[in-house]
């Protein structure tokens, strides 16, 4: 309703019923206002609801309208303009699965302001005008991004800037945004609004806006959570909408809940701690290693870890592990000649594939990527490092059962007292 006609009708019930019923219209009406204008904190909001455009506008009135929907999908073909939701926001989690076709481009503007990249970009160096990369301003911290027409999706947690009473932004507005299970900004200042955006009015609430005139892109499953003030300063993201299947993390950053040493032919289990949101374990006493295993137990499942072992230390992931540490394993041998990234049937044959050229992807002193995928029985499996494929294997025997758990391992003996073997970000798909 216009606020004119709005304080038209209040006035004539004023002079009709009085100032109390005045009064109750009045606060009423500015409640639905600021609701239909602002999202309140709460409950996960579906955006799309997988049937129509409801909910959104085209950003120019009689503009060009590619967008439509098919199967529950939103899908955008060219000649077309962005496409805007009704509702506005200030601060909030986001949930949002695309698919990028072949050579598109694309992008996702938090508030209409900040525009998260789109773009098949699968393979290139991490810059700001990549997939994830907020265009302009800051490159990635990892090239996250699927080959061209695969399903990926972002998490993203967005704090708006905040004003002083005389107007001024005080803070910037600040992100974290998880791309396919790997964090690429965390907590990451954005300190001014990218080209494209739908207009400068920072630290106030916007709207999610989809770019539609750049190249064909698909959506679906767009969530978002208004956030209150505590959630918002919190450094953790919140769980994601019931019944969407996405990555989660397995590792709290604050305990080793969900974890536990298992018995295996390397020790006892180690020394395994939690420092400044890191897992980091060494042997205990030198020459002890061991294994540290999920409670829960996987079939078939992908698993991202950032990994910062010392030079020198001999550690793996494992994958599919049993009780007494039969697994298959990739290596984390950070010696001379080791290899990380080699997969190793752990006392299940040996080494089964491996890649001299891993070094190649290697960030010396830096936080790298490791990512695995296995599939099947005798399963597949894949094996990239900072987004580099390096084993892409297929067994040809039931070594171990189909479903085993995810660990992490110090290798016994060897002369590397005191070094240390270090996990974070650590998140798992499961792809049953």
């Amino acid at each position: 309703m216009p606020m004119q006609n709005l304080s038209e009708g209040v006035n004539k019930m004023r002079s009709r019923k009085g100032h109390r019923l005045y009064n109750v219209v009045l606060c009423c009406s500015l409640l639905i206002l600021c609701v239909t204008a602002e999202a309140l904190a709460g409950d996960w909001i579906a955006l799309f609801d997988g049937k129509s455009l409801s909910g959104w506008r085209l950003r120019h009135e009689g503009g060009r309208n590619g967008w439509r929907v098919e199967n529950g999908i939103l899908i955008n073909q060219p000649p077309s303009t962005d496409l805007v939701s009704e509702q506005k926001f200030g601060d909030f989690q986001l949930h949002i699965e695309f698919v990028m076709p072949k050579g598109s481009n694309s992008g996702v503007y938090l508030q209409g302001r900040y525009e998260i990249q789109l773009l098949d970009s699968h393979g290139a160096k991490p810059a700001s005008h990549i997939c994830g990369g907020i265009y302009g301003l800051l490159a990635p911290r990892f090239n996250a991004a699927k080959p061209a027409g695969e399903w990926q999706v972002f998490e993203v947690k967005f704090v708006q800037a905040r004003r002083s009473p005389d107007g001024k932004i005080i803070k910037h507005a600040r992100l974290t945004v998880i791309h396919n299970g790997v964090t690429i900004h965390d907590n990451a200042e954005l300190v001014r609004v990218t080209g494209g955006a739908l207009d400068a009015n920072e630290g106030t609430p916007g709207p999610l806006m989809l770019q539609g005139d750049h190249g064909p892109v698909m959506f679906r499953n767009i969530y978002i959570r208004p956030l209150s003030e505590e959630e918002a300063q919190s450094p953790e993201l919140l769980p994601p909408p019931n019944g969407v299947t996405t990555y989660r993390n397995i590792f709290d950053g604050k305990s080793l809940q969900g974890w536990r040493v298992i018995k295996s032919g390397h020790g006892t289990g180690g020394k395994w701690e939690v420092v400044d949101g890191v897992l980091q374990g060494t042997q205990d006493p030198p020459g002890n290693g061991g294994v540290l295993a999920t409670v829960e137990k996987f079939r078939n499942f992908e698993v991202v870890a950032e990994i910062k072992p010392d030079w020198g230390i001999d550690s793996g992931l494992f994958l599919r592990t049993t009780e007494d540490g039969r697994c298959y394993q990739v290596t984390i041998d950070y010696h001379d000649g080791g290899q990380v990234g080699m997969l190793y049937g752990e006392g299940c044959g040996g080494t089964l594939a491996s890649n001299e050229r891993w070094k190649e992807a290697w960030r010396e002193g830096e936080w790298n990527l490791l990512r695995a995928i296995i599939v099947g029985q005798p399963p597949n499996i894949k094996v990239w490092l900072n987004e580099r494929l390096l084993i892409d294997f297929t067994d040809k025997e039931e070594r171990l059962p189909t479903e085993g758990f995810i660990g992490l391992q110090v290798h016994g003996g060897g002369d590397w007292k005191g070094k240390l073997t270090r996990f974070r970000n650590i998140r798992v798909l499961r792809l049953d």
